[in-house]
Protein backbone atom coordinates (compact mmCIF):
# COMPACT_ATOMS: atom_id res chain seq x y z
CA UNK A 1 0.00 0.00 0.00
CA UNK A 2 1.05 3.13 -0.40
CA UNK A 3 2.49 5.93 2.41
CA UNK A 4 -1.16 7.41 1.62
CA UNK A 5 -3.17 4.58 2.61
CA UNK A 6 -1.49 3.73 5.63
CA UNK A 7 -2.39 7.04 6.89
CA UNK A 8 -5.84 6.61 6.09
CA UNK A 9 -5.84 3.00 7.87
CA UNK A 10 -4.06 4.78 11.01
CA UNK A 11 -6.96 7.39 10.96
CA UNK A 12 -9.32 4.67 10.89
CA UNK A 13 -7.86 3.08 13.74
CA UNK A 14 -7.01 5.44 15.75
CA UNK A 15 -10.73 7.17 15.28
CA UNK A 16 -12.44 3.22 16.15
CA UNK A 17 -10.36 2.98 18.98
CA UNK A 18 -10.99 5.93 20.41
CA UNK A 19 -14.96 5.41 19.58
CA UNK A 20 -14.68 2.27 21.05
CA UNK A 21 -13.09 3.23 24.30
CA UNK A 22 -15.55 5.87 24.91
CA UNK A 23 -19.22 3.38 24.72
CA UNK A 24 -19.15 3.04 27.87
CA UNK A 25 -17.24 6.56 29.41
CA UNK A 26 -21.20 8.22 29.81
CA UNK A 27 -23.89 7.78 30.61
CA UNK A 28 -27.52 7.18 27.70
CA UNK A 29 -28.98 10.43 27.20
CA UNK A 30 -32.90 11.27 27.42
CA UNK A 31 -34.53 11.28 24.83
CA UNK A 32 -33.55 9.01 22.16
CA UNK A 33 -30.81 6.94 23.51
CA UNK A 34 -32.47 5.99 26.85
CA UNK A 35 -35.65 5.33 25.01
CA UNK A 36 -33.94 3.12 22.93
CA UNK A 37 -32.43 1.20 25.13
CA UNK A 38 -34.90 0.95 27.42
CA UNK A 39 -37.00 -0.81 24.68
CA UNK A 40 -34.39 -3.44 23.95
CA UNK A 41 -34.62 -4.06 27.97
CA UNK A 42 -37.79 -4.61 28.09
CA UNK A 43 -37.62 -7.13 25.26
CA UNK A 44 -35.05 -9.29 26.57
CA UNK A 45 -36.63 -9.07 30.14
CA UNK A 46 -40.19 -9.95 28.42
CA UNK A 47 -38.93 -12.52 25.58
CA UNK A 48 -41.26 -10.63 22.91
CA UNK A 49 -39.01 -10.12 20.34
CA UNK A 50 -42.08 -9.33 17.98
CA UNK A 51 -43.53 -6.38 19.23
CA UNK A 52 -41.34 -3.62 21.34
CA UNK A 53 -42.64 -2.15 24.06
CA UNK A 54 -42.31 1.43 24.97
CA UNK A 55 -43.06 0.35 29.13
CA UNK A 56 -44.70 -3.12 30.12
CA UNK A 57 -47.15 -4.42 28.11
CA UNK A 58 -47.24 -0.92 25.87
CA UNK A 59 -46.26 -1.42 22.40
CA UNK A 60 -44.31 0.84 20.50
CA UNK A 61 -45.07 0.95 17.29
CA UNK A 62 -42.52 4.09 15.35
CA UNK A 63 -40.09 2.50 14.42
CA UNK A 64 -39.43 -1.56 12.94
CA UNK A 65 -37.59 -4.25 15.79
CA UNK A 66 -33.87 -4.66 13.68
CA UNK A 67 -32.28 -2.12 16.07
CA UNK A 68 -33.99 -3.36 19.17
CA UNK A 69 -33.33 -7.05 18.03
CA UNK A 70 -29.37 -6.23 17.72
CA UNK A 71 -29.31 -4.00 20.57
CA UNK A 72 -31.24 -7.00 23.06
CA UNK A 73 -29.01 -9.27 21.94
CA UNK A 74 -26.23 -7.18 23.06
CA UNK A 75 -27.41 -6.75 26.05
CA UNK A 76 -28.20 -10.77 26.17
CA UNK A 77 -24.44 -11.38 25.25
CA UNK A 78 -22.30 -8.55 27.45
CA UNK A 79 -25.24 -7.76 30.12
CA UNK A 80 -26.93 -4.29 30.38
CA UNK A 81 -24.70 -1.14 30.16
CA UNK A 82 -23.85 1.66 28.41
CA UNK A 83 -21.22 0.06 26.30
CA UNK A 84 -23.29 -2.89 25.28
CA UNK A 85 -26.22 -0.68 24.09
CA UNK A 86 -24.04 1.17 22.00
CA UNK A 87 -21.55 -1.21 20.45
CA UNK A 88 -24.68 -2.46 17.84
CA UNK A 89 -24.15 0.92 16.39
CA UNK A 90 -20.51 0.53 16.47
CA UNK A 91 -20.46 -2.46 14.83
CA UNK A 92 -23.46 -1.28 12.07
CA UNK A 93 -21.10 1.82 11.36
CA UNK A 94 -17.42 0.23 10.73
CA UNK A 95 -19.76 -2.73 8.84
CA UNK A 96 -20.58 0.35 6.44
CA UNK A 97 -17.01 1.89 6.18
CA UNK A 98 -15.77 -1.61 5.29
CA UNK A 99 -18.81 -1.66 2.40
CA UNK A 100 -17.49 2.14 1.48
CA UNK A 101 -13.68 0.96 1.26
CA UNK A 102 -14.26 -1.98 -1.01
CA UNK A 103 -16.38 0.18 -3.46
CA UNK A 104 -14.11 2.73 -3.46
CA UNK A 105 -11.29 0.06 -4.05
CA UNK A 106 -13.96 -1.50 -6.63
CA UNK A 107 -14.65 1.37 -8.55
CA UNK A 108 -10.71 3.48 -8.13
CA UNK A 109 -8.53 2.29 -5.49
CA UNK A 110 -7.45 1.51 -2.49
CA UNK A 111 -6.00 4.25 -1.09
CA UNK A 112 -9.78 6.12 -2.53
CA UNK A 113 -12.00 3.57 -0.50
CA UNK A 114 -9.72 4.24 2.78
CA UNK A 115 -10.33 8.17 2.29
CA UNK A 116 -14.10 7.43 2.12
CA UNK A 117 -14.21 5.15 4.96
CA UNK A 118 -12.22 8.07 7.01
CA UNK A 119 -14.23 11.11 5.99
CA UNK A 120 -17.22 8.78 7.20
CA UNK A 121 -15.74 7.93 10.78
CA UNK A 122 -14.35 11.52 11.35
CA UNK A 123 -16.82 13.21 10.04
CA UNK A 124 -19.07 14.95 13.71
CA UNK A 125 -22.50 12.91 12.88
CA UNK A 126 -20.28 9.84 11.81
CA UNK A 127 -18.46 9.93 14.72
CA UNK A 128 -21.28 10.39 17.06
CA UNK A 129 -23.52 7.60 15.04
CA UNK A 130 -20.95 5.28 15.81
CA UNK A 131 -22.03 4.76 19.70
CA UNK A 132 -25.67 6.37 19.55
CA UNK A 133 -28.52 4.08 20.39
CA UNK A 134 -30.67 4.81 17.73
CA UNK A 135 -31.79 3.47 14.14
CA UNK A 136 -30.12 5.28 11.80
CA UNK A 137 -27.04 3.50 11.89
CA UNK A 138 -29.24 -0.12 11.00
CA UNK A 139 -30.61 2.86 8.06
CA UNK A 140 -27.39 3.99 7.30
CA UNK A 141 -25.63 0.01 6.35
CA UNK A 142 -28.96 -1.27 4.45
CA UNK A 143 -28.96 1.88 1.93
CA UNK A 144 -25.35 1.99 1.56
CA UNK A 145 -25.49 -1.84 0.66
CA UNK A 146 -28.50 -1.06 -1.34
CA UNK A 147 -26.67 1.47 -3.42
CA UNK A 148 -23.31 -0.41 -3.31
CA UNK A 149 -24.99 -3.53 -4.25
CA UNK A 150 -26.90 -1.82 -7.29
CA UNK A 151 -23.85 -0.68 -8.83
CA UNK A 152 -21.75 -3.61 -8.20
CA UNK A 153 -24.44 -5.95 -9.53
CA UNK A 154 -25.69 -3.83 -12.74
CA UNK A 155 -22.64 -1.71 -13.78
CA UNK A 156 -19.80 -4.31 -12.41
CA UNK A 157 -22.37 -7.36 -13.65
CA UNK A 158 -21.38 -9.16 -10.45
CA UNK A 159 -23.93 -11.63 -9.76
CA UNK A 160 -24.16 -11.90 -6.61
CA UNK A 161 -24.63 -8.41 -5.70
CA UNK A 162 -27.93 -8.61 -7.61
CA UNK A 163 -28.84 -11.07 -4.28
CA UNK A 164 -27.44 -8.33 -1.75
CA UNK A 165 -29.50 -5.72 -3.10
CA UNK A 166 -32.67 -7.44 -2.59
CA UNK A 167 -31.37 -8.54 1.01
CA UNK A 168 -30.15 -5.01 1.69
CA UNK A 169 -33.79 -3.65 0.44
CA UNK A 170 -35.45 -6.23 3.06
CA UNK A 171 -33.70 -5.18 5.83
CA UNK A 172 -34.26 -1.72 5.27
CA UNK A 173 -37.96 -2.10 5.57
CA UNK A 174 -36.58 -3.84 9.35
CA UNK A 175 -34.45 -0.86 10.12
CA UNK A 176 -36.71 2.06 9.51
CA UNK A 177 -39.43 1.21 6.92
CA UNK A 178 -40.52 2.69 3.52
CA UNK A 179 -38.46 5.67 4.11
CA UNK A 180 -35.09 3.18 3.49
CA UNK A 181 -36.73 2.65 0.05
CA UNK A 182 -37.26 6.30 -0.94
CA UNK A 183 -33.54 7.36 -0.06
CA UNK A 184 -32.50 4.94 -1.90
CA UNK A 185 -34.71 3.71 -4.68
CA UNK A 186 -35.26 6.83 -6.16
CA UNK A 187 -31.80 8.33 -6.61
CA UNK A 188 -31.41 4.64 -8.23
CA UNK A 189 -34.16 5.16 -10.56
CA UNK A 190 -33.40 8.74 -11.32
CA UNK A 191 -29.99 7.55 -12.27
CA UNK A 192 -31.67 4.88 -14.33
CA UNK A 193 -34.04 7.24 -16.37
CA UNK A 194 -30.96 9.78 -17.12
CA UNK A 195 -28.72 7.32 -18.26
CA UNK A 196 -31.21 5.23 -19.99
CA UNK A 197 -30.09 1.81 -18.46
CA UNK A 198 -33.79 0.32 -17.85
CA UNK A 199 -32.02 -3.42 -20.02
CA UNK A 200 -29.06 -3.73 -17.79
CA UNK A 201 -31.30 -3.42 -14.65
CA UNK A 202 -33.56 -5.93 -16.50
CA UNK A 203 -30.91 -8.04 -17.28
CA UNK A 204 -28.88 -8.06 -14.33
CA UNK A 205 -30.66 -7.82 -10.99
CA UNK A 206 -32.84 -11.88 -9.94
CA UNK A 207 -35.93 -10.02 -10.28
CA UNK A 208 -38.11 -13.15 -9.38
CA UNK A 209 -35.99 -14.71 -6.30
CA UNK A 210 -34.99 -11.08 -5.09
CA UNK A 211 -38.49 -9.85 -4.61
CA UNK A 212 -39.28 -13.60 -3.10
CA UNK A 213 -36.04 -12.60 -0.41
CA UNK A 214 -37.72 -9.41 0.61
CA UNK A 215 -41.31 -11.34 1.52
CA UNK A 216 -39.49 -14.29 3.07
CA UNK A 217 -37.04 -11.78 4.95
CA UNK A 218 -39.06 -8.62 6.09
CA UNK A 219 -42.79 -9.09 5.25
CA UNK A 220 -43.41 -12.11 8.24
CA UNK A 221 -42.50 -9.34 11.07
CA UNK A 222 -45.40 -6.75 9.82
CA UNK A 223 -47.67 -9.61 9.78
CA UNK A 224 -46.85 -10.88 12.77
CA UNK A 225 -47.06 -7.36 14.42
CA UNK A 226 -49.78 -6.39 13.00
CA UNK A 227 -51.89 -9.40 14.55
CA UNK A 228 -50.14 -9.36 17.33
CA UNK A 229 -51.12 -5.86 18.38
CA UNK A 230 -53.47 -4.55 15.77
CA UNK A 231 -53.40 -0.96 14.34
CA UNK A 232 -49.65 -0.96 13.98
CA UNK A 233 -49.89 -1.05 9.83
CA UNK A 234 -51.84 2.09 10.14
CA UNK A 235 -50.16 3.87 12.49
CA UNK A 236 -46.48 2.97 11.15
CA UNK A 237 -46.94 3.31 7.53
CA UNK A 238 -49.94 6.37 7.40
CA UNK A 239 -48.68 8.11 10.49
CA UNK A 240 -45.05 7.78 10.70
CA UNK A 241 -44.21 7.74 7.08
CA UNK A 242 -47.20 10.80 5.82
CA UNK A 243 -48.81 12.66 8.33
CA UNK A 244 -44.99 12.97 10.25
CA UNK A 245 -43.88 14.41 7.11
CA UNK A 246 -46.50 16.87 5.61
CA UNK A 247 -47.73 18.40 9.15
CA UNK A 248 -44.62 19.67 11.11
CA UNK A 249 -47.03 19.91 14.17
CA UNK A 250 -48.45 16.28 13.71
CA UNK A 251 -50.20 16.03 17.26
CA UNK A 252 -50.87 12.00 16.88
CA UNK A 253 -47.80 11.34 17.74
CA UNK A 254 -48.28 8.49 20.39
CA UNK A 255 -44.51 8.58 21.83
CA UNK A 256 -43.68 12.44 22.31
CA UNK A 257 -43.16 15.45 20.17
CA UNK A 258 -42.55 16.06 16.29
CA UNK A 259 -39.84 17.38 15.98
CA UNK A 260 -40.83 20.55 13.80
CA UNK A 261 -38.26 22.67 12.05
CA UNK A 262 -38.02 25.33 9.23
CA UNK A 263 -38.57 23.86 5.62
CA UNK A 264 -35.25 23.21 4.15
CA UNK A 265 -33.38 23.39 7.82
CA UNK A 266 -31.92 20.17 6.83
CA UNK A 267 -29.56 21.42 4.53
CA UNK A 268 -27.75 23.43 7.54
CA UNK A 269 -28.09 20.31 9.54
CA UNK A 270 -25.80 18.67 6.37
CA UNK A 271 -23.42 21.52 6.52
CA UNK A 272 -23.14 21.03 10.29
CA UNK A 273 -23.00 17.07 11.05
CA UNK A 274 -20.10 16.66 8.31
CA UNK A 275 -17.87 19.36 9.66
CA UNK A 276 -15.27 19.26 9.07
CA UNK A 277 -15.48 17.77 6.13
CA UNK A 278 -18.02 20.45 4.77
CA UNK A 279 -15.13 23.29 5.02
CA UNK A 280 -13.14 20.56 2.71
CA UNK A 281 -15.61 19.98 0.12
CA UNK A 282 -16.11 23.95 -0.18
CA UNK A 283 -12.71 24.23 -0.46
CA UNK A 284 -11.74 21.19 -3.14
CA UNK A 285 -15.21 22.32 -4.99
CA UNK A 286 -13.51 26.02 -5.20
CA UNK A 287 -10.35 24.72 -7.09
CA UNK A 288 -12.16 22.81 -9.27
CA UNK A 289 -14.16 25.40 -10.33
CA UNK A 290 -10.94 27.10 -11.03
CA UNK A 291 -9.63 24.87 -13.12
CA UNK A 292 -10.06 25.17 -16.90
CA UNK A 293 -8.90 21.26 -17.42
CA UNK A 294 -11.70 19.41 -15.11
CA UNK A 295 -12.36 16.83 -16.37
CA UNK A 296 -16.36 15.74 -17.23
CA UNK A 297 -18.14 14.35 -14.86
CA UNK A 298 -18.48 10.48 -14.94
CA UNK A 299 -21.88 8.40 -14.56
CA UNK A 300 -19.87 7.24 -11.10
CA UNK A 301 -19.82 11.01 -10.37
CA UNK A 302 -23.37 11.49 -10.82
CA UNK A 303 -24.83 8.37 -9.51
CA UNK A 304 -22.99 9.23 -5.90
CA UNK A 305 -24.21 13.41 -6.30
CA UNK A 306 -27.89 11.88 -6.31
CA UNK A 307 -27.47 9.39 -3.62
CA UNK A 308 -25.62 12.12 -1.24
CA UNK A 309 -28.17 15.00 -1.76
CA UNK A 310 -31.11 12.15 -1.68
CA UNK A 311 -31.48 12.76 1.79
CA UNK A 312 -31.76 16.57 1.75
CA UNK A 313 -33.97 17.41 -1.03
CA UNK A 314 -36.85 14.56 0.39
CA UNK A 315 -36.40 15.86 3.98
CA UNK A 316 -36.61 19.61 2.89
CA UNK A 317 -40.29 19.45 2.40
CA UNK A 318 -40.61 17.40 5.71
CA UNK A 319 -42.07 19.38 8.37
CA UNK A 320 -40.44 17.37 10.98
CA UNK A 321 -36.59 16.59 10.98
CA UNK A 322 -33.21 15.99 12.76
CA UNK A 323 -29.61 16.44 11.96
CA UNK A 324 -29.48 12.06 11.91
CA UNK A 325 -31.72 12.43 8.98
CA UNK A 326 -28.89 13.50 6.53
CA UNK A 327 -26.51 10.19 7.09
CA UNK A 328 -27.95 7.88 4.30
CA UNK A 329 -26.14 10.57 2.00
CA UNK A 330 -23.00 10.93 3.69
CA UNK A 331 -21.10 7.46 2.28
CA UNK A 332 -21.68 9.01 -1.46
CA UNK A 333 -20.15 12.40 -0.42
CA UNK A 334 -17.45 10.89 1.47
CA UNK A 335 -16.79 9.05 -2.32
CA UNK A 336 -17.09 12.44 -3.76
CA UNK A 337 -14.55 14.18 -2.17
CA UNK A 338 -11.99 11.26 -1.40
CA UNK A 339 -11.38 11.23 -5.06
CA UNK A 340 -10.02 14.50 -5.31
CA UNK A 341 -8.35 14.49 -2.21
CA UNK A 342 -6.36 11.34 -3.05
CA UNK A 343 -5.35 12.80 -6.28
CA UNK A 344 -4.83 15.87 -5.71
CA UNK A 345 -5.45 17.62 -2.14
CA UNK A 346 -4.35 14.64 -0.24
CA UNK A 347 -2.47 17.21 2.79
CA UNK A 348 -6.69 17.99 3.53
CA UNK A 349 -7.13 13.97 4.71
CA UNK A 350 -5.08 15.17 7.83
CA UNK A 351 -8.36 17.48 8.36
CA UNK A 352 -9.71 13.72 9.58
CA UNK A 353 -7.75 14.10 13.00
CA UNK A 354 -9.80 17.06 14.03
CA UNK A 355 -12.84 14.79 15.61
CA UNK A 356 -10.87 12.09 17.42
CA UNK A 357 -8.18 14.56 19.02
CA UNK A 358 -11.40 17.06 20.50
CA UNK A 359 -13.03 13.92 22.04
CA UNK A 360 -9.85 12.91 23.69
CA UNK A 361 -9.03 16.47 24.55
CA UNK A 362 -12.92 18.06 25.50
CA UNK A 363 -14.96 14.55 26.04
CA UNK A 364 -13.61 14.49 29.55
CA UNK A 365 -14.34 18.07 30.84
CA UNK A 366 -17.40 18.82 28.25
CA UNK A 367 -19.34 15.84 26.74
CA UNK A 368 -19.73 13.66 30.04
CA UNK A 369 -20.78 16.98 31.32
CA UNK A 370 -23.39 17.53 29.05
CA UNK A 371 -24.69 14.67 28.26
CA UNK A 372 -24.69 13.90 32.57
CA UNK A 373 -27.32 16.60 32.19
CA UNK A 374 -29.64 14.49 29.93
CA UNK A 375 -29.73 11.22 32.22
CA UNK A 376 -30.98 10.19 35.42
CA UNK A 377 -28.06 8.09 36.10
CA UNK A 378 -26.74 9.58 38.70
CA UNK A 379 -29.63 10.29 40.53
CA UNK A 380 -30.46 6.58 39.89
CA UNK A 381 -27.20 5.59 41.44
CA UNK A 382 -27.25 7.67 44.67
CA UNK A 383 -30.79 6.17 44.96
CA UNK A 384 -29.89 2.52 44.61
CA UNK A 385 -27.00 3.25 47.27
CA UNK A 386 -29.66 4.10 49.71
CA UNK A 387 -30.89 2.00 52.59
CA UNK A 388 -33.29 4.20 53.37
CA UNK A 389 -35.55 4.11 50.26
CA UNK A 390 -38.76 1.49 49.66
CA UNK A 391 -39.73 3.26 46.19
CA UNK A 392 -38.20 6.41 43.79
CA UNK A 393 -41.11 8.15 42.29
CA UNK A 394 -41.39 10.65 39.55
CA UNK A 395 -43.98 13.48 39.74
CA UNK A 396 -45.88 14.29 36.27
CA UNK A 397 -43.19 12.69 33.95
CA UNK A 398 -40.80 9.91 34.47
CA UNK A 399 -37.59 10.37 31.94
CA UNK A 400 -36.55 7.02 29.83
CA UNK A 401 -33.52 6.69 31.88
CA UNK A 402 -35.22 6.43 34.70
CA UNK A 403 -36.61 3.78 33.58
CA UNK A 404 -33.96 2.24 32.26
CA UNK A 405 -31.15 2.80 35.20
CA UNK A 406 -33.82 1.70 37.00
CA UNK A 407 -34.56 -1.40 35.64
CA UNK A 408 -37.94 -0.15 35.26
CA UNK A 409 -38.89 0.22 39.10
CA UNK A 410 -39.34 4.05 39.16
CA UNK A 411 -42.46 4.90 39.79
CA UNK A 412 -44.79 7.81 38.09
CA UNK A 413 -47.52 10.20 40.23
CA UNK A 414 -49.50 12.24 37.30
CA UNK A 415 -50.69 14.16 40.33
CA UNK A 416 -49.62 15.88 43.31
CA UNK A 417 -52.90 14.23 44.69
CA UNK A 418 -51.57 10.62 43.58
CA UNK A 419 -48.08 11.05 44.72
CA UNK A 420 -49.73 11.97 48.46
CA UNK A 421 -51.41 8.64 48.46
CA UNK A 422 -48.20 6.82 46.98
CA UNK A 423 -46.46 9.31 50.58
CA UNK A 424 -49.35 7.39 52.61
CA UNK A 425 -48.00 3.37 51.69
CA UNK A 426 -45.93 2.34 54.09
CA UNK A 427 -42.47 2.67 53.92
CA UNK A 428 -40.46 5.84 52.69
CA UNK A 429 -40.17 7.05 49.54
CA UNK A 430 -37.99 9.07 47.46
CA UNK A 431 -39.46 12.03 45.10
CA UNK A 432 -38.73 13.38 42.32
CA UNK A 433 -39.51 16.41 39.76
CA UNK A 434 -38.40 18.99 37.94
CA UNK A 435 -36.68 22.28 39.03
CA UNK A 436 -39.92 24.25 37.37
CA UNK A 437 -42.66 22.48 39.10
CA UNK A 438 -40.91 22.35 42.50
CA UNK A 439 -42.78 25.75 43.39
CA UNK A 440 -45.95 24.83 42.22
CA UNK A 441 -46.15 21.73 44.56
CA UNK A 442 -48.75 22.45 47.23
CA UNK A 443 -47.98 23.06 50.53
CA UNK A 444 -49.52 20.17 52.08
CA UNK A 445 -47.10 18.47 49.81
CA UNK A 446 -44.20 20.37 50.39
CA UNK A 447 -44.11 19.88 53.95
CA UNK A 448 -43.95 15.97 53.88
CA UNK A 449 -40.68 16.18 51.62
CA UNK A 450 -37.29 17.29 52.50
CA UNK A 451 -34.83 18.59 49.26
CA UNK A 452 -31.78 16.09 49.24
CA UNK A 453 -29.97 17.65 46.07
CA UNK A 454 -30.76 18.61 42.57
CA UNK A 455 -29.48 17.02 39.62
CA UNK A 456 -29.70 19.55 36.70
CA UNK A 457 -32.87 20.15 36.09
CA UNK A 458 -34.43 17.76 38.63
CA UNK A 459 -34.62 17.71 42.50
CA UNK A 460 -34.57 15.04 44.41
CA UNK A 461 -36.78 15.01 47.82
CA UNK A 462 -37.22 12.30 50.51
CA UNK A 463 -40.00 11.99 52.57
CA UNK A 464 -39.42 13.19 55.82
CA UNK A 465 -38.76 11.18 58.79
CA UNK A 466 -41.79 12.60 61.07
CA UNK A 467 -43.86 12.22 58.07
CA UNK A 468 -42.91 8.45 57.47
CA UNK A 469 -43.60 7.64 61.21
Amino acid sequence: MSRLAWTCVAILLVAAAIRLATLGAYPLADTTEARYSEIARLMLVSGDWITPQIEVNVPFWAKPPLSTWLTAASFKAFGVSEFSARLPAFLLLLGCVWVVVSFGKTTHDLTTGLAAGAIILTSGLGFVSAGAVMTDPALLLSTTLVMVAFWRAVIGRQTRWGYVFFVALALGLLAKGPIAWVLSLVPIGTWVLWRRQWGAVSRQLPWGLGLALIVVIAVPWYLAAEMKTPGFLNYFLVGEHWLRFVDSGWAGDLYGTAHAEPRGMIWPFWLGSIFPWSLVAFLVFKRWRRDVSRPALSDWHRYLILWAVMPMAFFSFAGNILPAYVLPGVPAFALLLARPLVVRHSALLHVAWIIPILVVVLGPLVIYERLADRSQHDLIRYVQNRTDVDRLVYLYKRPYSANFYSAGKAAIATSPEEAGRLLDRPGRDYVVVKLNHRNDLPRSLQERLDVVREYSRFVLMVQSVADND
